[in-house]
């Protein structure tokens, strides 16, 4: 990444992290929302992310993502329920 891709990022409120497989530099822009409590992805800015096993009701709690640059497996919770899991490297 150029000094000038970088001074961008960091001027619009991201930073440069390695990211992925590949390890890429990658401009990284975090969620206010990070770490929420959530049960629906319309809950965050981002997706909403199963954490844990599903409760005795079968409901599963997740977390905001933390930022914009979500790697690994990783399932979304939709309306309290674990759906499509992925994984992304």
């Amino acid at each position: 990444m150029s000094s000038e891709e970088r001074a961008t990022c960091e001027a619009n409120g991201g930073f440069v992290d390695r990211r992925g497989r590949l390890q890429a530099e990658l401009c990284i822009h975090p969620f206010v929302d990070a770490g929420q409590t959530c049960r629906d992805s319309s809950e965050c800015e981002g997706k909403c992310i199963a954490t844990g096993t599903p409760q005795e009701n079968g409901e599963t709690k997740g977390q905001c993502q933390k930022d914009d640059a979500l790697f690994g497996c990783y399932s979304e919770v939709e309306d309290g329920q674990s759906v499509r899991a992925i994984c992304v490297d």
